[in-house]
């Protein structure tokens, strides 16, 4: 018997949903997502229209690497207006992003633009995703070179087209530079690295193309008032450096079970500060670290704010909370600045 057979012979009774949903929340949280999937999935025969339990399921699908059933499942939420319609959305472009259905992703969020504005939390990310489909949309349209040819543009100022423009430009003109002989861009790409009037996030996105071209010697990087050699080929991912590791689990100390949807947009706004810092690590303690993008996150979900609820949370002083949120709305407006 399939699993959607023994799903079907479950009979419903008042209040089950409920408890398989919060522990399929905490299989989730526990890093078990196939029996987080099961629970969901069991907590949906016993209530077809349970909210928590049909956007649970779209995380766990989302987790598992079940992108084409967590897009279908999408789909049905949406058409069905279940759960919160934006935060559905959100899930459901990246995994058609991750599915390299780029061209549905433009046709999705064109469509929603049109209709209404995006919700202040989500807007930067949804508008970015928008810009980067539109390009990779565009860049399967055009006509592929000759396998294994790949001629060096001598037309290009690169560092002038990748200091000046704007942000769907630049993104653009990186996708071209990953197309050339990294022998040919790379002297650019190590000027721009110590040119500290070139953005950090595209200093970081730079590097990353080192990173994924596997340069293994060190340059020099100026970013930020820092100053060091890296070797690219050597550098972690993001989500390996310490900061990240040590932040998250304070998130999801916190958050993971009373409201993983905050977690993830609260670990989605530490990435966005360490891509701006890195490969540097930010100086600043952890905790505060936490707590201020804790507390912004639930701003940006229109929650209050009570900056001592959060000194509490995480163990610090109002005056390290305050101290970090000060430098943090200095940076917010150039964060994701390219």
């Amino acid at each position: 018997m399939s699993e959607e057979d023994e799903l079907g012979n479950i009979v419903p009774f008042p209040g089950s949903a409920n408890k398989l949903s919060k522990e399929g929340l905490e299989e989730l949280k526990n890093g078990d997502k196939e029996k987080a999937v099961t629970l969901f999935s069991e907590a949906l025969a016993h209530d077809a229209d349970h909210e928590e339990a049909s956007y649970g399921l779209l995380l766990a699908y989302a987790e598992t690497g079940r992108l084409k059933q967590g897009s279908q499942w999408a789909e049905k939420m949406m058409e069905k207006a279940a759960g919160n319609y934006f935060e559905v959305l959100q899930v459901y472009v990246s995994l058609l992003a991750q599915l390299g259905e780029y061209e549905k992703v433009v046709l999705t969020l064109e469509a929603v633009q049109a209709e209404e504005r995006f919700p202040a939390k989500m807007a930067e990310q949804l508008f970015e995703l928008l810009e980067l489909s539109r390009n990779m949309a565009q860049a399967e349209e055009d006509p592929p070179s000759e396998p294994g040819v790949r001629e060096p543009r001598h037309d290009i100022n690169w560092k002038k087209e990748l200091k000046y423009g704007g942000s769907e430009h630049k993104l653009a003109i990186l996708g071209e530079m990953r197309q050339q002989p990294p022998e040919h861009v790379l002297p650019i790409i190590e000027e721009l690295l110590s040119d500290e009037e070139c953005t950090p996030l595209m200093q970081t996105l730079l590097l990353l193309l080192l990173k994924d071209w596997n340069i293994d010697r060190n340059i020099w990087i100026e970013k930020i008032n820092r100053k060091g050699e890296f070797s690219p080929a050597s550098l972690s991912a993001i989500e390996e450096s310490m900061t990240y590791i040590k932040v998250s689990q304070l998130l999801e100390d916190s958050l993971a079970h009373d409201d993983p949807v905050l977690l993830k947009n609260t670990l989605h706004l530490l990435k966005e500060i360490l891509l701006f810092y890195y490969p540097f690590p930010p100086s600043v303690q952890l905790e505060s670290l936490a707590a201020v993008l804790h507390a912004e996150a639930s701003e940006q979900s229109g929650m209050e704010v009570d900056v001592l609820f959060f000194c509490s949370k995480y163990d610090i002083l109002e005056k390290n909370f305050c101290e970090t949120k000060d430098e943090y709305d200095k940076l917010k407006t150039k964060l994701s600045e390219m």
